[in-house]
């Protein structure tokens, strides 16, 4: 019996030694069947869904009250490490080969040409066949929309470039927003001006400057950091070829001007899905309908595997660079900016500018140009107004603003056009009444000498003046 009842523990210890080491190896695969699932939801919610963390602000945690923002603080947490010095960094093992035809920026395809070698590029597409696409949101109206439209987009892992008004920045509840969008969520914020309603090429140049600087000013005080833009977007596309904002913008440090492919509100949500194109510019503004046309835009675009990136990245650029500041941003001043207006060069009808809506007044001043006040906008009127011109002058009337025309129009002898209904007078030997007083009546003509207001001469108005 003690023999059998040893044999009989040895049988037991060893059943339960295999047992445990059976269940040693089920728990070990287990763990591991766990640790790879994790990473496989991961690496698919990072892809696809780009759920919000914890600590994202929700709209309804959004204080209801006015934020009284100080210039010179940010959200630390939000901040990524500050840059090693240069000065401590290990030397690269070669120096970088200066660059040559074969290993030039490859994104250069991708971009538009600029109109000339003065003016900045206008984006409105990118060159490309690849399903990527970039969408912006312009505006900006608040704290509780905008965050909702983030929501959105990170819902369909899509990066947004947002254009948001200046005094919109202010309001309450965006410094919170838009730093999370450019520290956390790496999104892009570009100007679209202070009161995004200013048609700037109807603007003295001093005013121009301001609504883009302002709104670059509002930007850097919700962020505490110096922030460097790369496109300006323009009310309505227009303004696109007026020089003096290209010449800005570059002193800036600008890329180019921000235009886009399809305009949302142009659109039923139906209607918008079938304007995917490759390397299109998607303009949504914060408001209900559009809110509803990015769900269905956004699902259409990931399920037709396009990828939803910043302007940036669509265009081969590198992120928008910041920097931290010593003090506070409220110290900053408006930069200077130079701008000759008397350059006179080629006007096309068609175009919107500054130069033009000049044109306009002097064309006004001298009788060529009616019913109407100047605009800014070269329409048929402008270009009737000039072939009248051309014409007392013994030009071709082509109706263009060519650079002699403009010579001729703003010189101090520029003829004035004869008063409607008195076919008597010839543009080109008018007098002025002065003259007439002097000279007494003309040969054949009757005593009374009809009235003729005198010559004005339109001078460039001074930067920053009406």
């Amino acid at each position: 019996m003690p023999r059998r009842s040893v044999r009989t523990r040895r049988r037991t210890t060893g059943f339960l030694s295999v047992l445990i080491a059976l269940l040693a190896l089920a728990a070990i695969g287990l763990v591991c069947a766990i640790i790879v699932n994790g990473r496989r939801q991961a690496a698919s919610t990072d892809a696809v869904q780009a759920s919000p963390s914890d600590s994202y602000v929700e709209a309804s945690d959004l204080p209801e009250t006015e934020v009284v923002l100080k210039a010179d603080t940010y959200r630390e947490e939000y901040l990524p490490a500050e840059d090693a010095d240069p000065e401590e960094a290990e030397p690269s093992a070669s120096p970088t080969p200066e660059p040559t035809p074969n290993n030039l920026d490859p994104a250069v395809a991708l971009r538009p040409t600029p109109a000339s070698e003065n003016m900045l590029p206008v984006f409105k597409r990118a060159k490309t066949s690849e399903h990527v696409i970039a969408i912006t949101l312009d505006e900006c109206d608040g704290a509780a929309i905008t965050e909702q439209f983030i929501q959105t987009a990170q819902k369909y892992g899509a990066k947004l470039t947002l254009f948001p008004n200046g005094d919109n920045l202010l309001k309450s509840g965006m410094q919170q927003v838009i730093q999370k969008c450019v520290f956390q969520l790496g999104y892009e914020v570009e100007n679209r001006g202070f009161t995004g309603l200013a048609k700037l090429f109807q603007f003295p140049t001093g005013m121009m400057v301001q609504e883009i600087w302002k709104q670059s000013a509002a930007l850097n005080y919700v962020l505490g950091v110096k922030y460097q833009p790369h496109f300006y977007r323009t009310y309505g596309g227009l303004g696109e070829n007026d020089p003096r904002t290209h010449a800005y913008l570059k002193q800036e440090g600008y890329l180019g001007l921000a235009h886009w492919t399809e305009l949302a509100s142009n659109y039923t949500a139906d209607q918008m899905e079938k304007q995917l194109k490759p390397g299109g510019i998607y303009l949504f503004r914060t408001t209900r309908d559009d809110g509803e046309c990015m769900v269905a835009f956004m699902e259409a675009a990931q399920s037709s595997g396009y990828r939803m990136v910043t302007l940036n990245e669509l265009f081969g650029f590198e992120d928008n660079t910041y920097e931290r500041v010593q003090g506070s941003l409220l110290s900053e001043t408006m930069p200077e900016f130079n701008y000759d207006e008397t350059e006179l060069y080629d006007i096309l009808p068609g175009e919107t500018s500054w130069a033009v809506l000049k044109m306009q007044e002097r064309l006004g001043t001298l009788g060529y140009l009616t019913g109407g006040k100047a605009d800014g906008i070269f329409g048929e009127a402008t270009s009737e107004a000039l072939r009248l011109f051309q014409a007392t002058i013994g030009r071709a009337a082509s109706g263009a603003g060519d650079v002699e025309t403009l010579q001729r129009l703003f010189a101090e002898d520029a003829p004035r056009n004869a008063p409607a209904g008195d076919p008597t007078l010839d543009p080109k030997t008018l007098l002025v009444e002065e003259d007439l007083e002097l000279s007494g009546p003309l040969p054949g003509e009757p005593t009374v000498v009809p009235t003729v207001e005198p010559v004005e001469t339109l001078e460039p108005t001074p930067e920053g003046e009406e």
